[in-house]
């Protein structure tokens, strides 16, 4: 059903382009059904346009689109408002990927209006997103079903009570940040231990990929991963024991707290 909409961008960054990109190249909808409005940066827009198909709008274009995707930045969303709010009504679809930006925050600009939060993560350039999202009050199940087909060629997503999403923000939107990290901190390890830079960082690199792969193939659960490869009296027990007793496990929950009360202070 998706693919007879015509979708509006708000935005034309790297959300948007990730987004535009997995909907073209899956099939999902075709370029010429799908409109970016960003008269503030018509280079970004154009390069989107030229490279998938997409059609430049004018922002009284929106009044056309049947779906619009919020992807401006947070910051700016009264600036927006300000600037489009006026082509907008309740008979279109709104889905908001803009952190800390609540659906009560756009019924209220855009009244008796179909709203649709998400977040999606940084994984939606490579097909591998993992998004939750949430129905505002007028919202229906259908609408959750097309907000499914909108983020379904980008990877996993996830239904979860708006309450949630700042959860969702802090595990799977700052989540690749604290992957990085991991990585980093095992191939400077490993430096430090005599072994060189490109090497150590090309067997991190692969050694997580490769776990993650795997623990995507067979569904198991971390802990049952972790039992997998950490035989009793090996290796891996002690290097696992030695990262706990360290508080490994309560400096990751403090990362997650601290991404959620800031996700919960942009909506502030």
């Amino acid at each position: 059903m998706i693919e007879k909409m015509k979708t509006a961008f708000l935005g034309s960054g790297f959300i948007a382009g990730a987004m535009i990109s997995g909907l073209t190249e899956s099939g999902t909808i075709s370029g010429d059904r799908i409109m970016v409005v960003n008269p503030c940066n018509p280079v970004t827009a154009g390069a989107i346009s030229e490279k998938y198909g997409a059609v430049l709008g004018e922002p009284e274009d929106l009044r056309d689109a049947d779906l619009v995707v919020f992807c401006v930045k947070p910051q700016n969303f009264t600036e927006a408002m300000e600037q489009y709010g006026k082509f907008f009504d309740d008979r279109k679809l709104y889905v908001s990927v803009m952190a800390g930006i609540t659906t009560a925050t756009l019924e209220k600009e855009i009244p008796g209006a179909r709203v649709v939060r998400a977040m999606p993560n940084l994984g939606l350039s490579v097909g591998k997103s993992a998004t939750g999202y949430a129905l505002g009050q007028f919202a229906t199940e259908e609408d959750g079903r097309l907000t499914e087909e909108l983020f379904g060629p980008m990877g996993l997503t996830e239904k979860v009570d708006e309450s949630l999403i700042s959860a969702v923000t802090a595990l799977s939107g700052s989540g690749p940040a604290y992957f990085y990290l991991l990585t980093e901190a095992m191939a400077e390890a490993a430096i430090r231990d005599g072994m060189d830079r490109d090497t150590a960082e090309r067997l991190a690199r692969q050694t997580f990929f490769g776990s993650a792969r795997l623990m995507e193939m067979n569904g198991n659960s971390a802990s049952e991963m972790i039992d997998h490869v950490a035989s009793k009296g090996g290796t891996t027990e002690a290097g696992v024991k030695a990262m706990l007793e360290k508080g490994f496990k309560e400096s990751v929950e403090e990362g997650y707290l601290a991404a959620r009360r800031r996700s919960d202070a942009l909506g502030k």
